[in-house]
């Protein structure tokens, strides 16, 4: 059995052309191809509060574990990658950033030279019911480490009220964004009642991980097929994230 490993997308969908950082971007084929390739593969599709099980050792599989999650909460996600998790039965974790649902990428349109439409409620309600968890990934998108205590405080426990609200379900998992965060966000997640939250630090879960910083494998426009069956084949996500 590998150590679990936790996938991070963005965009499921075609980079316009007018647009930048094309990196974010994993086309729809390409999406496909990934998720029929863990099914084909053997992989176990979980849960993240499965992911939190085995680092608490909690859980034993003979499979290794993967888990998907999608940052920002594109309406791509509803369009591209939904409809595939649905034919395989996989369950996915989406981060919203409760304050701009419905509307667009208000906190980085101008550096990408485009506007991306953001789900709906009513979109974000109807796969709650099918395999789809949210999270939250503040209300704002901010750079936490900028903000004062009391500013961090609201990002996080008012996102995940807010979602909260909306769905009547536990918000349980926080998304760090642009994965840049301190010792003060950190300490507000947990005071929030999430029960762990993602990076973007590079690396495999392993066992006694902090449930506040587990890492990911970012799959993103280059990640070609060798290299996909690569990062769940190998520990190539550890060395390059520093822990070989």
């Amino acid at each position: 059995m590998g150590k679990p490993i936790v996938l991070m997308y963005h965009n499921i969908g075609i980079p316009p052309r007018e647009g930048k950082l094309r990196s974010l971007y994993v086309t729809p084929r390409m999406f496909r191809f990934q998720m029929w390739y863990l099914k084909t593969a053997g992989f176990e599709v979980v849960f993240l509060r499965d992911i939190l099980s085995h680092i608490r050792g909690e859980s034993v599989s003979d499979k290794k574990l993967v888990a998907l999650t999608f940052d920002d909460g594109y309406q791509d996600f509803y369009e591209n990658a939904y409809p595939v998790l649905k034919r395989y039965g996989f369950p996915a974790t989406v981060f919203l950033v409760s304050d701009l649902v419905g509307k667009d990428n208000l906190w980085d349109y101008r550096a990408l030279n485009i506007r991306k439409r953001l789900l709906d409620w009513d979109k974000i309600i109807e796969m709650s019911g099918h395999l789809v968890t949210f999270g939250s990934h503040t209300k704002t998108h901010p750079f936490l480490e900028k903000l004062s205590t009391k500013e961090i405080e609201e990002e996080l426990f008012g996102s995940k009220a807010d979602i909260e609200k909306r769905l009547k379900l536990p918000v349980e998992f926080f998304c760090y964004p642009y994965g840049h965060y301190d010792e003060r966000a950190v300490a507000v997640a947990r005071k929030a009642g999430y029960l762990g939250a993602t990076t973007m630090n590079r690396g495999l879960i392993h066992r006694g991980d902090d449930p506040f910083e587990m890492r990911r494998s970012f799959i993103r426009w280059h990640t070609h097929p060798l290299l996909f069956v690569l990062k769940m084949h190998s520990d190539y996500e550890d060395r390059k994230g520093g822990r070989a």
